[in-house]
C-alpha cells in the first residue's frame, strides 16, 4: 500500500499543477469583454473601444500580439469611428512609430514591429487637425485601459480626432 501513495500523489500533483498556472484575473478580464458583435468576426475591425491587449498582450487567447492598440472616434460626443487617422506614438527613448486607424477606428502596433519603452507620448492627426495627449501614458499599451466610455474620475473618455478638449 505504501508504494502506491507516492504514485497517487504524483498523479494528483500532475492533475492539479496546470490549474495553478491559470491567471484568474486575466480570465475574468477576457470574459468581461463578452462575445463578438453580431456580424463582426475576429480581425482588425472587431471590438472597437475595448482594451486590445487583454487578448493580444501575450496571455491570449489571441495568438497575434500587439505592443499598442486602441480606437479613435471622429467627433467628441458621437460614436462614429475615425478612419484614416494617423496615431503617432513616441517612447521615452525618442523612438517613434505611426499607425493608421481602419474603418472601425482601430489602430494597433504589432509586437514584432515595435516594443516601446514606457512612458509614451501620443497624438492623433487627420486633415490638419491634431489632438495631442497632454500627459504621459505609463500604464499599458491598451488605450482603452484609460480611455473608456464614459469619461469620469478614472477615465478622460474615448479618444476623438475632432474634440473640443484634447484626449
Amino acid at each position: 500500500m505504501r508504494g502506491y501513495l507516492p504514485s497517487l500523489l504524483a498523479v494528483a500533483a500532475a492533475a492539479i499543477g496546470p490549474l495553478g498556472c491559470v491567471d484568474i484575473v486575466h480570465t475574468d478580464q477576457v470574459q468581461a469583454l463578452g462575445g463578438e458583435a453580431p456580424g463582426v468576426g475576429p480581425g482588425p475591425t472587431h471590438r472597437p473601444g475595448q482594451p486590445c491587449l487583454v487578448c493580444h498582450g501575450g496571455q491570449g487567447p489571441a495568438s497575434f500580439q500587439m505592443s499598442l492598440g486602441g480606437t479613435v472616434y471622429d467627433t467628441q460626443g458621437q460614436s462614429a469611428p475615425a478612419e484614416g487617422v494617423q496615431v503617432q506614438i513616441e517612447d521615452i527613448t525618442g523612438a517613434s512609430v505611426t499607425a493608421t486607424t481602419n474603418s472601425a477606428g482601430n489602430f494597433f502596433v504589432p509586437l514584432d514591429q515595435w516594443q516601446p519603452k514606457f512612458p509614451l507620448l501620443m497624438q492623433v492627426s487627420r486633415g490638419g487637425v491634431t489632438q495631442q495627449m497632454l500627459t504621459y501614458s505609463s500604464r499599458e499599451g491598451s488605450c482603452a485601459g484609460c480611455h473608456s466610455n464614459p469619461s469620469g474620475p478614472r477615465s478622460p473618455g474615448p479618444i476623438y480626432v475632432n474634440a473640443s478638449q484634447k484626449p
